[in-house]
């Protein structure tokens, strides 16, 4: 009897098998498919490839003058600082074509004077307008002769505003500053040797997102800007 079950479960196997053969050719023409492939782009912060100064030209192709984002077309590398002699030095930072907006910071970490020097005889800078001071240090009695720390752009305002970036051009925050002032009464024993000036720039991709905000901006500048100190 067992025997006979398997059987008839065999036939019965067989013959769905035998049904649903017919079916593929009885319904194959009533079937259709479709796909879609879709292309995607990756969002980024691309290198700007223009000379800011002149648009129709290349960027710098010096080292000393241009590291990724930022540039200083007016650096000489070398320079001297000397008593109440202003310096060409001109930061500025550049987002390439098709990047996203973006907020940027820009760090400046000055060490052109001897340990222990007044600030009043260190080497310093002014700021352009389209920036704002965050966390900085600045000559006691002269709030705007900066001798370092963190910076944002603003634009034409006066809170940190993304760039607004370009599918077809390079966009430039502008100068930070364009030149540093050593005043003159310093004297040669009161630079560092070497004396230098580091600047380095943050770009933060702006969204409507809480982490592409201007809040998480500068969160993440602030955090950055504490490596380098």
């Amino acid at each position: 009897m067992e025997n006979k079950k398997k059987k008839r479960y065999g036939i019965i196997a067989a013959l769905l098998l035998l049904v649903l053969a017919a079916g593929v050719g009885t319904y194959a023409w009533l079937t259709a498919q479709s796909g879609l492939t879709n292309n995607f782009t990756t969002a980024g912060i691309n290198k700007p490839t223009t000379n800011p100064d002149n648009p129709d030209q290349p960027i710098p192709d010096d080292n000393t003058k241009v590291n990724g984002n930022l540039t200083e077309t007016n650096w000489v590398a070398d320079s001297k600082l000397a008593p109440g002699v202003s310096v060409p030095k001109n930061p500025n930072v550049g987002i390439g074509k098709g990047s996203e907006n973006a907020y940027v910071y820009v760090f400046v970490k000055n060490a052109t004077a001897s340990a222990g020097v007044d600030d009043s005889k260190t080497t310093y800078f002014t700021i352009k307008n389209g920036w704002k001071a965050v966390d900085v240090t600045a000559v006691t009695g002269e709030p705007t002769h900066y001798l370092g720390g963190l910076f944002v752009y603003v634009g034409d305002g006066t809170e940190a505003t993304p760039l607004i970036a370009s599918k077809t051009e390079d966009k430039w925050t502008g100068e930070l500053f364009s030149n540093v002032t050593t005043p003159k009464e310093t004297e040669q024993k009161d630079f560092a040797n070497p004396a230098t000036m580091k600047v380095n720039c943050f770009i933060y991709a702006a969204d409507n997102t809480a982490e592409g905000s201007s809040a998480s901006a500068l969160t993440a500048a602030k955090a950055w800007a504490d490596t380098l100190k």
